[in-house]
């Protein structure tokens, strides 16, 4: 009884052990994870002054003109400004254009309002 004992705790302190270096890893991934690359998240979430004004197709005066508005709220960094991608999306919404009725369409409703006046006679 006496060697399978040692050995029996000696494994139960090796898996013990590795289970405690293995959540040390998952700790240390996580950090290296959030560490990454600070640049891209930023790059993801804002937007230049020059990218806008791609993005909406409009000149440099446009985009002044809608900082004058406060439909774009820039953030200085530096020199230059930056736009929070949310605000450029915001601007880039096209509402729908309505549906627009064919000559056929018309022609139709036409026939259809002239047989109701016909239906009516001289009441209406």
């Amino acid at each position: 009884m006496g060697p399978n004992t040692a050995t029996q705790i000696t494994n139960e302190m090796l898996m013990e052990q590795l289970m405690e270096m293995k959540s040390m890893i998952m700790n240390l991934q996580s950090e290296m994870e959030s560490l990454k690359n600070p640049v891209d998240d930023f790059t993801t979430k804002w937007v230049s002054t020059s990218d806008v004004m791609a993005m909406l197709r409009v000149s440099r005066r446009t985009i002044d003109n809608y900082i004058k508005a406060s439909k774009l709220t820039p953030t200085p960094i530096g020199k230059r400004n930056y736009f929070t991608i949310t605000q450029v999306k915001g601007l880039m919404y096209n509402p729908p254009i309505p549906k627009t009725r064919s000559l056929y369409d018309q022609v139709q409703i036409m026939m259809q309002r002239l047989a109701e006046i016909e239906e009516a006679g001289e009441d209406w």
